[in-house]
């Protein structure tokens, strides 16, 4: 069994057929062979908090191997251009920093998610807090039609992350502070892809010091 499908683990939540969280607790007896080789790290940046009454503005994903290092086979991110902007929630967007401007090289929704998917189909979705973003891409597949393409699991790192860092370690358990005590530097802040890197480079990090604690115990 893979040492480091065996840290993730405790990340691992279950999906009902049409990819949305079932709501079920990790199972700590969970086969976790069921990760397969790879990962595909993603992050979504919302236009509001509802999946069925808002959108996808941007979206990020890198497709890693469960393997030493993690290594990266490949990512994709793109800013979408939005649909229904009229029912956007101004305090999200303000998060996200839309602007007509900023979104002027933005591709369609059908386009994204055909490259997202592309990306690593069959894959585990793995995220940071992952409950919000899985409702959204789960949303999204559902609009466009298309029986969910990933594995019939997600991964949350977060979840790992508290099992592996201590208080001595982190204060609380948001992306950018665990990125800033482990040292990680990040791209910027609310943009789908590079939040989707930090997330990445967060769980390269787990890796390293969940392996070495176990060879140390």
């Amino acid at each position: 069994m893979n040492a480091i499908q065996t840290l993730l683990g405790p990340g691992i939540l279950n999906l009902d057929e049409e990819g949305g969280l079932t709501g079920e607790k990790p199972d700590p007896e969970a086969d976790v062979s069921i990760l397969g080789d790879s990962l595909l790290v993603m992050d979504l940046e919302m236009s509001g908090p509802h999946p069925k009454m808002h959108e996808v503005l941007d979206i990020g994903g890198i497709h890693a191997e469960i393997a030493p290092g993690v290594p990266e086979k490949g990512s994709f991110g793109s800013r979408i251009t939005p649909l229904h902007i009229g029912s956007a929630d101004h305090g999200a967007l303000k998060v996200v920093g839309y602007s007509s401007k900023a979104w002027k090289n933005s591709i369609p929704f059908e386009k994204a998610f055909e490259e997202f998917t592309k990306l690593g189909a069959g894959t585990v979705v793995a995220g940071w807090g992952i409950g919000h973003d899985m409702a959204f891409l789960s949303e999204s597949y559902r609009r466009l039609k298309i029986d969910w393409p990933f594995a019939p699991i997600a991964l949350d790192i977060q979840l790992v992350a508290r099992k592996i860092l201590t208080k001595a370690d982190v204060d609380r358990f948001n992306l950018g502070h665990v990125a800033d005590r482990l040292g990680i530097g990040r791209m910027g802040e609310h943009g789908a892809l590079a939040d989707a890197y930090a997330t990445y480079d967060v769980l390269a990090e787990l890796c390293v010091r969940g392996m070495s604690t176990n060879q140390d115990s």
